[in-house]
């Protein structure tokens, strides 16, 4: 029996960041996605971690966290709000076993990353605080501000930042579940994520961040999942 009920928590907060006439949400149908790994992992291990191994990061750990973010949005969110586009994840890679360097988008109907034409800028360039420019891996959660505001005003912007901290927590959750360690952060420099990675702050606007990498504490690694 889970400690605290994810799925309600974000329906209330569906509900209070919707507009004044917008009606409480129904009942999501259907199952909630299940974290990849485990879910007592996840939360023993619910810490933000800012250092980590040289060793990399497994891709599928990375792809896996990807895929629940996905999934947890389309159960949670897109019901009640199908004409708002979802949040995406843009990726920075640095050190992920399987997956060159560089900058990516995640495409969650394939679902893979799908490398950018930008090449992948220094870390420490992108970010305030330096740490992060040694994280494995730096996952960016987009939001479409232009349809929000379009749709719901300024409703719609609290609404879009309230699902990308879901999206983005919920990648953190599924990483932790498998092993890994991170945080969620603020996410790169907007000024350095427009000029270097075409992130306009409009019809694509940085949410949040998350770090990811290999914990110090962990002797091995993450694991990849035999399931």
């Amino acid at each position: 029996m889970p400690l605290i009920n994810i799925n309600q928590l974000t329906d209330d907060l569906v509900r209070d960041t919707a507009g004044p006439t917008r009606p409480r949400p129904p009942a999501h149908p259907g199952p909630a996605p299940q974290l990849p790994g485990d879910p007592v992992r996840a939360l023993a291990a619910r810490t933000a971690v800012r250092q980590w191994t040289a060793r990399p990061l497994h891709g599928d750990v990375l792809l896996r966290a990807l895929h629940y973010a996905h999934e947890q949005d389309a159960h949670l969110w897109h019901p009640d709000h199908p004409d708002t586009p979802a949040p995406t994840a843009a990726v920075l890679v640095r050190n992920v076993t399987g997956i060159r360097p560089g900058y990516y988008h995640y495409e969650p109907r394939r679902p893979a990353l799908l490398p950018q034409p930008q090449s992948l800028p220094d870390l420490q360039d992108l970010v305030l605080q330096l740490e992060f420019a040694d994280a494995a891996a730096v996952v960016l959660v987009l939001g479409d501000l232009a349809a929000a505001l379009t749709r719901d005003g300024a409703a719609g912007h609290r609404q879009l930042l309230s699902r990308g901290a879901a999206h983005a927590h919920a990648a953190w959750l599924a990483a932790l579940s498998q092993g890994a360690a991170g945080t969620v952060f603020a996410g790169i420099l907007s000024s350095a994520g427009r000029t270097e990675l075409g992130i306009d702050g409009f019809h694509r606007a940085q949410l949040l961040g998350l770090a990811l990498g290999v914990p110090p504490t962990a002797p091995d690694g993450p694991k990849e999942d035999s399931r």
